[in-house]
């Protein structure tokens, strides 16, 4: 009787070692399942966030018109063994040329994107000179490098959609040119190296359209406008101003 308690109890132990080892074995198969589950749904997820998040770079150009109040400002070209006179500039002024460069917009969200990149600006005045100088003209060209940081929105998905841009703006100032056209005489391509060569800050504001020509190219189109909040430390040599363009980019998407 006793051989046959200890077989009993033998079994019966065997039985529940048994019974828990599969337990654990289709616990662990379970936990083993939901982590699969669990990693596929993370790198799905990834996968699908990763997609949204498009690289483009597009073609910028921008024909604009800058308004500047000057204060009795006297510009001074470099002679180069030349006779030259003094530019002098006062009041209201319009300027007009041409923005063009490329830039690299990053797309981190449906409908929203970052960009960057490098412009080049040119924007010219004429005036007559002055009287005691004698007839003719002078023709001021303000040259630029620009890089923008925007902040840029597009309202839908669909082929045309409304596109909105936010950002700031700063200028590396360039040397000028001066073109002095003097009658009886030789006209004069002088240099203009700016007094500050310090950055130029400015706000970007922008409300237009966005239109998908293909599933990578992009053509965008707004009017702009900026506001200059001139440079650090240079309230003194500061001549409020703006500028309003139209911008327009012609983007390709990897």
């Amino acid at each position: 009787m006793k051989d046959t308690g200890g077989n009993f109890r033998a079994k019966l132990t065997d039985y529940s070692i048994g019974h828990v080892s599969c337990q654990l074995e289709t616990e662990g198969f379970v936990m083993n399942r939901n982590l699969v589950l669990l990693f596929s749904f993370v790198i799905l997820s990834a996968t699908q966030v990763c997609g949204q998040r498009n690289l483009s770079v597009s073609v910028t150009l921008s024909p604009t018109l800058a308004h500047t109040n000057y204060g009795n400002r006297y510009f001074y070209p470099e002679s180069d063994g030349q006779v030259v006179e003094p530019v002098y500039v006062n009041g209201s002024r319009w300027a007009f040329g041409p923005s063009v460069g490329l830039s690299v917009l990053y797309t981190y969200a449906p409908g929203w994107s970052v960009s960057s990149g490098i412009w080049f600006q040119q924007v010219a005045i004429r005036q007559s000179r002055q009287p005691l100088a004698g007839e003719g003209s002078v023709t001021l060209r303000k040259r630029v490098f620009r890089v923008p940081l925007l902040l840029n929105y597009y309202a839908n998905q669909q082929r045309l959609s409304p596109y909105f841009s936010f950002g700031l703006l700063t200028d590396f100032p360039l040397t000028s040119r001066v073109l002095v056209t003097r009658a009886g005489e030789s006209t004069q391509n002088l240099r203009l190296v700016p007094l500050n060569a310090s950055p130029v800050f400015h706000l970007l504001l922008g409300a237009g359209i966005r239109y998908k020509l293909t599933d990578q190219y992009t053509f965008m189109a707004q009017p702009v406008w900026t506001y200059n909040f001139g440079q650090l430390g240079g309230s003194r040599t500061h001549d409020p101003s703006f500028e309003l363009s139209l911008q327009t980019q012609l983007a390709y998407t990897f």
